[in-house]
């Protein structure tokens, strides 16, 4: 039943350096220099605060964009949702994966060719939290998949030099507690793990949010600013911390009624977001969603998702984009997802 209801969830997804340590070293020496009165051998600092703002300056000489992926390349990456079927998309288990990866080099070959000033960087966007009947799963309405699964991903993208974002669903669990309680080890360690979420499948975590989530897929889910902004710090900070890339955070949209209060989302330098508009159908309904959700309310990057055509399946896109058709989408996306 479970893998049914992840078939149901895809359709309606619609859619460091050493310098930086030099730096900080000879910043405490600028500050230990200053507080020295008179010759003095001692440092009026008290103990172990000279440490805090050794590493508070290496925080802030530490450039989060030095092998960050955007804006400087263009990543194109193969949906899935971990242990899903085909119709769930190419990255659903590794064995399909494996077979598309040649298809998904000869996309980005194309892509690099349409725009050679943003080099080709492949990924894949699998959904490691998806949502699920409350019955089942009545904490969050949600399940996340297993570390090993998790892990396999991660050593297939180191394999490939690939980019692999996690990307929850949620179900009524907040943004805050799914990062810090079963995401934070994963993007702490692997510079190329990014974030991504699920927009639709987001509920309150309230008894009406509850109610909701488990009538899905009657109700669209849907998230504030707040948690998302909360987000966007929380990847920030580890990029600071870590000395690691800047991180993406891809922000899927199909329907302007998921993010409610857009407007109130605040970018930060240490973070690259993507609006993606997430939705499938005829080709000029999905230009619309990207004119309206991207072009007219872009918050920093744009993306867009394309879906295929499945033996015995529905036709999702009519047609299918071209990679020059999809270059030809102002502003010209930089995060480009096939399902």
């Amino acid at each position: 039943m479970w893998e049914g209801w992840r078939a149901i969830a895809a359709v309606r997804v619609a859619r460091g350096r050493a310098g930086a340590a030099l730096a900080g070293a000879l910043c405490l020496a600028v500050v230990l220099a200053a507080c020295d009165s008179g010759g003095a051998t001692s440092s009026s600092i008290p103990d172990g605060q000279g440490a805090r703002l050794s590493v508070s300056a290496a925080q802030h000489t530490f450039d989060p964009s030095v092998g960050a992926p955007l804006p400087d390349y263009r990543i194109v990456a193969a949906y899935g949702i971990d242990g899903g079927s085909q119709v769930n998309g190419p990255a659903s288990t590794l064995d399909m994966l494996n077979a598309f990866l040649p298809q998904l080099q000869q996309l980005g070959q194309q892509y690099a060719a349409l725009d050679p000033i943003h080099p080709v960087k492949l990924g894949i966007d699998l959904v490691i939290n998806s949502i699920q009947p409350c019955s089942a799963f009545p904490k969050w309405c949600s399940s996340f998949a297993f570390d090993a699964d998790v892990q396999a991903y991660i050593a297939f993208c180191k394999q490939h030099n690939m980019l692999l974002f996690l990307d929850l669903q949620l179900g009524v669990e907040p943004v805050e507690d799914a990062i810090m309680n079963h995401v934070l080890p994963y993007l702490e360690d692997n510079s190329f793990v990014e974030l991504a979420l699920d927009t639709e499948f987001h509920f309150p975590n309230t008894p009406q949010g509850y109610a909701d989530a488990a009538g899905y897929p009657c109700c669209l889910g849907w998230m504030n600013a707040s948690e998302i902004n909360w987000a966007i710090g929380e990847l920030a900070q580890i990029s600071l911390q870590h000395h690691l890339p800047r991180k993406v955070l891809i922000i899927h949209e199909w329907n302007s009624g998921v993010l409610p209060d857009k407007n109130n989302i605040q970018i930060n330098p240490d973070v690259s977001v993507v609006l993606q508009s997430d939705g499938f159908g005829y080709v000029g309904n999905k230009l619309g969603d990207y004119q309206y959700f991207v072009q007219q309310q872009l918050i920093e990057y744009g993306g867009y998702k394309l879906f295929f055509t499945y033996p015995g399946g529905t036709s999702y896109d009519t047609p299918l984009q071209t990679p020059s058709d999809v270059m030809s989408i102002f502003p010209q996306p930089l995060f480009i997802s096939y399902q």
